[in-house]
């Protein structure tokens, strides 16, 4: 089975449904209300494990009612919790105001979440070979300890794919220069690329992500587009971070760059199909529901 580990804070997603986002100062109403464990990198465990493989979450929960459900949920659903350790205080939470037309808006509460020690990866990461890191996570008082543990992975071989987030420009310059100069793939969005693109070097493979407009991927001297899948969308939330686990797994199985990445975008296409941002499934058959 293929192994990989995602550096990111597990939390909850609060969602609430409308018709749009009021103007500032304006009111507006609520269609729908529901709860559910999210951030990137759960949602990108899902996905790495709906393909066959076993990602492994490393993130600090609370030792409160939210951490519990969080626990819970993992266990029910057979995702990884060999990184996750629990500590006194609250686990974060995201509101997440998803529109009509599949847009959403997010607001976090941060909490254990957003710590990290050594002590979680005390051996080492020892039998896997793929790490996925969320730019989120690197907004965290234990960022430095981060990038030390992804330096000595990345030491012994280890490939990393680094996803940015739209926060990227929140985090310390020194740290983000230090993981992309370790990254053998980062999957920015245009405004992400925009602020790092002066950093990126010329072996890291850049996947610059366009949402529905699909993307343009840089190897080297070499670029090439490519284009999404045809859905109807009903939440776009967790696309992204599907996307490039996607693409992680079909590196990790030893496909080409290309397969990768259209790998990736039928993992966004069923992503973006579903309401919540993962769902559990199997590839082909979600494909088959979702494509127009």
């Amino acid at each position: 089975m293929i192994e990989c580990v995602i550096f990111g804070g597990v939390l909850l997603d609060r969602y609430y449904e409308l018709d749009a986002l009021p103007e500032r100062g304006q009111d507006g109403f609520i269609n729908n209300e529901f709860e559910c464990v999210g951030g990137c990198s759960v949602n990108m465990a899902v996905t790495f494990n709906n393909l066959g493989g076993q990602a492994h979450i490393i993130s600090y929960v609370g030792k409160d009612k939210i951490g519990r459900s969080i626990l819970r949920y993992m266990k029910e659903h057979q995702l990884s919790t060999r990184y996750i350790r629990e500590r006194d205080g609250t686990t974060g939470y995201c509101m997440v105001f998803l529109e009509d037309d599949g847009e959403r808006t997010f607001l976090t509460k941060g909490g254990m979440e957003l710590g990290f020690s050594k002590e979680i990866v005390e051996d080492k990461l020892q039998g896997i070979n793929y790490a996925a890191v969320t730019g989120y996570f690197l907004l965290n008082y234990g960022a430095d300890e981060i990038v030390q543990a992804l330096e000595e992975f990345h030491r012994d071989g280890g490939y990393i794919l680094f996803d940015p987030s739209p926060l990227v420009g929140s985090i310390d310059k020194e740290i983000l220069m230090r993981i992309i100069s370790i990254s053998d793939m980062v999957t920015p969005n245009t405004s992400e690329f925009k602020y790092i693109k002066d950093w990126l070097n010329e072996d890291t493979v850049v996947i610059l992500k366009r949402g529905e407009y699909g993307g343009t991927v840089y190897e080297k001297d070499c670029a090439f587009d490519y284009l999404p899948m045809k859905v109807n969308v009903v939440d776009t939330t967790g696309a992204g971070d599907s996307f490039a686990a996607g693409v992680l797994y079909g590196i990790a199985e030893g496909k080409s760059l290309q397969e990768a990445i259209l790998l990736g975008s039928k993992t966004s296409a069923i992503t973006v199909g579903i309401n919540g941002p993962h769902g559990f499934w199997k590839l082909e058959e979600k494909l088959k529901e979702v494509l127009r």
